[in-house]
């Protein structure tokens, strides 16, 4: 194993200290898991071709915006934050 050394805003360490923290995972463990997902993730995806899925998918979701049926994410957390008021 090798040991990197990178350095982070103190505001980017506190939040990756605190997101560690609340999955009970050592921040540099966390750092590592996520790094290794990332890449992972593009080496997967790189080149591979979407499937029929993937763009009906995406059709649906340009079809939605275009029909005004997409909420902005500020509107989705006021409409959540109501129903738990409730």
């Amino acid at each position: 194993m090798e040991t990197i050394a990178v350095p982070f805003r103190e505001d980017t360490a506190d939040r990756l200290k605190r997101a560690a923290a609340e999955i009970g995972m050592p921040v540099g463990e966390f750092i590592a898991s996520a790094a290794e997902g990332f890449i992972m993730d593009k080496e997967v995806h790189r080149g591979s071709p979407l499937s029929a899925d993937q763009i009906a998918q995406i059709e649906a979701g340009l079809a939605a915006e275009r029909e005004g049926r997409i909420i902005s994410n500020a509107e989705a957390e006021a409409r959540l934050a109501a129903r738990r008021t409730r």
